[in-house]
């Protein structure tokens, strides 16, 4: 596991990410935009989680909706300070936390949604499913976004932002069908999942996952 000193996100100037994935030849940002406010339509979410949340894109849609905690995580502290300039003011009640996603850590029962684009294709899979399925409260939503192969396209688009190629060796495409079975063992229930295919040939799995672990309460014992 790498260090946050050593981590490739680091190298990522914020205006080189935002460039690149917003490029014509990209689109990614809007794609990515589009899918969290149809999370957001779909699931009456009071507490949230947005791990990988960069600079915050789609933080928009949160405004305005009767959300009594939002958290962002992301481990470049640039990327944390831009998301925090644009909605400090709108979202009040917005938490930034600056920490690699691999050695993050909440309270068992946290959150009703927690959602993650583009974040596993990065981290230790199976650890990072373990935390969140601790992380969401019984019934919670888990919504993922993966990259998928493509044979027109490499996983690491060309574009003039040279500092994006710093992911081509590190970026791992996740298998939807083994990252289900990783889910499912840790009580996550896939009920809804589609795939979106961009111009250039890029293909996204978006999968809903549910929460089906049952909270254990602590019961006082009848003592007669």
């Amino acid at each position: 596991m790498k260090s946050k000193k050593q981590n490739t996100w680091l190298q990522i100037p914020a205006e080189d990410y935002e460039g690149h994935m917003s490029a014509p030849n990209v689109v990614q940002l809007q794609m990515l935009n589009k899918i969290f406010a149809d999370v957001l339509n779909e699931f009456n979410s009071k507490s949230i989680a947005v791990l990988g949340c960069t600079t915050g894109n789609g933080f928009e849609h949160l405004i305005d909706r009767k959300i009594e905690r939002i958290v962002g995580v992301d481990i470049n502290p640039d990327y944390i300070s831009i998301c925090k300039k644009r909605f400090e003011k709108s979202l009040p009640k917005l938490e930034l936390v600056c920490v690699d996603l691999n050695e993050a850590e909440f309270p068992v029962s946290s959150f009703d949604l927690i959602h993650a684009a583009l974040v596993f294709e990065y981290v230790d899979v199976e650890l990072l499913i373990l935390k969140i399925s601790r992380w969401l409260k019984p019934k919670g939503i888990l919504s993922v976004v993966l990259q998928l192969p493509s044979e027109t396209s490499a996983p690491v688009s060309e574009t003039p932002y040279q500092s994006l190629k710093l992911l081509s060796p590190i970026i791992k495409l996740v298998d939807p069908g083994q990252f289900k079975k990783t889910a499912q063992k840790n009580g996550l229930e896939d009920i809804k999942n589609h795939e979106v295919k961009l111009e250039s040939g890029k293909i996204f799995s978006i999968i809903i996952f549910r929460q089906n672990k049952v909270e254990v309460q602590y019961i006082e014992p009848l003592w007669i």
